[in-house]
C-alpha cells in the first residue's frame, strides 16, 4: 500500500492534492501511529457522512471502545472538567446533555446575539482600519469570538483577556510552548474560575448564558458542575477556533480569487450562499472530532479493530469530485 505524507509543512500548506490521491487509490487509509494505534483516514464524502451518522460502530466516547480507558478513568481527572460535553459523548448521554443545554438557548437569546455580534464586529473593524496595515487575525478574527462568547456567557470584561489565555491553553498549547504540566495548571485555574461563577449565579442569577445553564432543568435533571464547566469550555474552544479559521481561510480564498471577491462585493445579499461555499472550499477544521471503532467491523472492505481511531477528513469530503462539480474551484454562487 502507498504511503502518504500527512504531517510535513508541505502537506500542511496544501493538503488537497494528497487527499485527492487518497480518494482515488486509498479512500480508507490506515496509518500506524508511533504509539502503535491504527488511525483510519476516511476521505470520500459519502463514507465520511456514514461514519458521522453511525453511533453504533463509531463512537465519540473512548470508554465505549477501549475498556481500559473506562477502568482507569478518574472522575476527578482534570480532563473530565472540560470534556464532559456533547462533543465527546454518545447517546443516551449526548441526548440528555443536548436536551438540557437546549433549555438555555432560547429563541430570544439566539436572536439577541445577532445584534451583539454585529456591534462587536463593527467596533473591532472601526478600530482596526485606523491601522495601516492591520492584521486581520490579531485585530479582528481572534478577539471577535472571544468577546462575543464571553459576553453571552456573562464573563465580566475585566476577566475576558485571562479567559482567552486559558482558552488558548486548551485549544493549542503547542503554539504557546506550554508544557503538559503548565497546560494542566492553566486548565485547573480556568475550572476554578468557572466554579466561582457558577456559585455566584446560583446566589444571584443574571440575564446571561451561564445563569441559563445553571438553571437548566428537565424532569428534575440538571447539569453537574463538571458538565457545566465542560459546556462553557466547549462554547469557548469550538466557537473560537472555528470562527478564527473560517475568517482567515475565507479571506485568503477571496484574495486568491479576486473575481469572486468583486462579485461578492456587488452581491452582498448572497452572503449566506457565499459563506457556505467558503466553508466547503477550505473550511475551519480538517477532520471531525475523533471517532473510535466500538467493535470489530468491516467498513469499505477494510477490517477495523475495536479501539482503532477514525479520522473522517471533512476538507477532503468537501472536495469529492463525485459529489461536487469542479470541486477545486471557488464558486460563490454554488448551491448544494
Amino acid at each position: 500500500m502507498s504511503s502518504y505524507d500527512l504531517f510535513s509543512p508541505k502537506f500542511k500548506r496544501n493538503p488537497f492534492p494528497t487527499f485527492a490521491a487518497m480518494r482515488r487509490s486509498h479512500p480508507v487509509y490506515p496509518h500506524r501511529a508511533p504509539s502503535g494505534d491504527t488511525i483510519w483516514y476516511v476521505t470520500r464524502y459519502h463514507d465520511v457522512v456514514t461514519i458521522l451518522k453511525d453511533n453504533d460502530h463509531f463512537v465519540k466516547d473512548v470508554r465505549h471502545a477501549r475498556p481500559d480507558a473506562a477502568s482507569t478513568a478518574d472522575p476527578k481527572h482534570i480532563r473530565d472538567s472540560i470534556n464532559k460535553n456533547m462533543l465527546f459523548s454518545d447517546p443516551p448521554d449526548h441526548t440528555r446533555l443536548r436536551s438540557l443545554v437546549n433549555q438555555a438557548f432560547t429563541p430570544r437569546r439566539v436572536a439577541d446575539s445577532a445584534a451583539r455580534i454585529q456591534a462587536v464586529a463593527d467596533q473591532l473593524l472601526d478600530t482596526a482600519v485606523k491601522n495601516d496595515p492591520f492584521d486581520l487575525i490579531a485585530d479582528f478574527a481572534l478577539p471577535l469570538p472571544v468577546r462575543v462568547i464571553c459576553d453571552m456567557l456573562g464573563i465580566p470584561p475585566e476577566d475576558q483577556t485571562q479567559v482567552a489565555q486559558w482558552s488558548q491553553a486548551i485549544i493549542s498549547p503547542g503554539s504557546r510552548n506550554l508544557t503538559f504540566r503548565m497546560r494542566k495548571r492553566y486548565i485547573r485555574e480556568f475550572v476554578r474560575y468557572l466554579h466561582g461563577l457558577f456559585a455566584a449565579r446560583q446566589q444571584a442569577p443574571q440575564d446571561d448564558l451561564i445563569t441559563a445553564l445553571v438553571q437548566a432543568e428537565e424532569a428534575g435533571d440538571r447539569l453537574s458542575e463538571a458538565e457545566l464547566s465542560s459546556m462553557v469550555a466547549l462554547l469557548l474552544v469550538t466557537g473560537h477556533e472555528t470562527t478564527v479559521n473560517l475568517i482567515g481561510n475565507g479571506m485568503l480564498a477571496l484574495l486568491q480569487h479576486p473575481e469572486q471577491l468583486a462579485w461578492l462585493r456587488g452581491n452582498l445579499g448572497e452572503m449566506e450562499t457565499a459563506v457556505e461555499e467558503l466553508l466547503r472550499y477550505n473550511g475551519p477544521v480538517e477532520t471531525s472530532t475523533t471517532r473510535w471503532v466500538a467493535r470489530d467491523t468491516v467498513f469499505c472492505d477494510q477490517l477495523m479493530r475495536r479501539g482503532d481511531i477514525m479520522r473522517p477528513v471533512i476538507t477532503s469530503a468537501n472536495r469529492d469530485e463525485t459529489v461536487f462539480d469542479h470541486p477545486d474551484t471557488l464558486i460563490l454562487t454554488r448551491t448544494p
